[in-house]
């Protein structure tokens, strides 16, 4: 009996150390439509579907494994933004994977919160001081193709594993739709939900989500003017970001390649 509780504990043991050596990823999903008329020194106008935008990838990543959190509107303020940041991504450990996703207005060195403006810098200082391996930032703004031209961003992540997926060029608008969420993001969504999924593994690489977003993006007739994608970084572009549970496959078969900081 002894020799019996002795092997039941060494094996609940062994569990538990498995369980905590598995990764874990982390999601902040901010998105701001109900701005007030002035953040700072900026006139803003409200938007139609970025807190949608918000919630909708937030579902997507939890649905597939992903611990989440959410702020819209008001509640995104600057403090309460960088605050759930921090506690999210100071909880990571070097094998897990971290991702902000923001909707909303940008300005030339950041991130309109309800507030204030969210800086390049403060943004790079907490994943700078995050674990995780891979660090992946999901802006959907105009002109928010600016972000990779910002020295910040190099200075801090030459040689890490850091992903900007961008909505569109430096000076390209992003584009609201007549539905319920924006161009990027109504394409983001399809490509996570396994449209992205072209060799049909059941995972999404970056490669694969930006091939799928761009396409469909930049080609879409909703507008005469049009809005392209770009991913910055130095990243595996074949390593996965997510493994996709739903086993219906909307696979879309593209050839563009991952544009860099210098195509603007």
């Amino acid at each position: 009996m002894r020799r019996l509780i002795h092997n039941l504990v060494l094996l609940l043991t062994i569990a538990m150390m498995c369980q905590g050596a598995v990764a874990r990823n982390y999601i902040l999903c901010v998105g701001l439509d109900a701005y007030p008329k002035k953040v700072g020194r900026y006139r803003v106008k409200s938007l139609n579907v970025s807190a949608n935008d918000a919630r909708v990838v937030n579902k997507v990543f939890a649905a597939n494994g992903f611990s989440t959190s959410l702020l819209t509107d008001s509640a995104a303020t600057i403090d309460a933004v960088l605050r759930t940041m921090k506690y999210r991504f100071y909880t990571a450990k070097s094998d897990d994977m971290v991702v902000f996703y923001f909707s909303g207005h940008g300005t030339e060195d950041g991130l309109l919160c309800y507030d204030q403006v969210l800086k390049n810098e403060a943004i790079v200082n907490v994943l700078k001081q995050c674990k995780a391996k891979t660090k992946m930032v999901i802006v959907d703004a105009c002109y928010s193709g600016i972000m990779r031209t910002d020295s910040v961003w190099h200075k801090a992540f030459g040689n890490e594993n850091v992903i900007l997926f961008l909505s569109s060029r430096n000076q390209e608008e992003s584009f609201e739709t007549g539905y319920s969420n924006s161009l990027f993001t109504m394409y983001l969504e399809r490509g996570l939900r396994g449209g992205a999924d072209t060799n049909k593994d059941s995972s999404i690489t970056p490669k694969e989500l930006f091939e799928f977003v761009h396409n469909g993006v930049s080609t879409d007739g909703m507008f005469t003017s049009r809005q392209h994608p770009v991913m910055w970084g130095r990243f595996d572009g074949d390593s996965p970001i997510m493994i996709w549970k739903n086993k219906k496959n909307k696979s879309n078969e593209t050839k563009q390649e991952i544009e860099d900081a210098t195509n603007y």
